[in-house]
């Protein structure tokens, strides 16, 4: 999994070998569920995503990257799955290791409607931790209540100890 980059950054670099202390400090910090984990977002305009995800264990002065995504606006959900297909393709080359998984077309989680759809595919490594890339479609109403983008195109990196902790503790029942 350190081998995928997104923007030059792999899971398990420190973010302080690309942003200052002060800089990364100056995000909001979003708080995962017994706050072991946060995220920051970063906007940027000199790259090849809109918005740039880094997910940090809470205590960890090094700012070690547990977790790196990306997040690209797109004009509608073809485009989207256009692009994550050629991702797709790519990603099945360089980790033919991997336990590849499609979770197709599904009910986004972040709508109580059932009606804003994602299309994700995952790649599972045997020392753990997964790459998603994921096509978002959200329905106006839900996009314009919370403030979010209709059709995102999301690819993202979780290391072993994230990824545990998403499956056993954050979205554990």
């Amino acid at each position: 999994i350190r081998d995928f980059q997104i923007e030059g950054m792999s899971i398990g670099d420190s973010a302080l070998e690309y942003y200052t202390e002060s800089k990364i400090n100056s995000y909001n910090k979003e708080y995962y569920k017994s706050k072991k984990f946060f995220k920051i977002t970063i906007y940027t305009k000199k790259s090849d995503y809109d918005t740039l995800g880094l997910t940090f264990k809470s205590k960890d002065k090094k700012y070690i990257m547990h977790g790196i995504n990306g997040a690209l606006t797109l004009d509608n959900i073809k485009e989207c799955k256009t692009r994550k297909d050629n991702i797709i393709k790519e990603l099945s080359e360089m980790f033919v290791d991997a336990k590849k998984a499609d979770a197709g077309k599904r009910n986004y989680a972040g709508d109580p409607t059932g009606e804003s759809k994602s299309y994700s595919v995952y790649y599972w490594f045997k020392t753990g931790g997964f790459i998603e890339i994921s096509c978002y479609d959200l329905t106006e109403k839900l996009a314009k209540e919370k403030n979010w983008i209709k059709n995102t195109l999301n690819v993202g990196a979780s290391s072993k100890e994230f990824s545990d902790f998403l499956l056993n503790e954050h979205y554990a029942q």
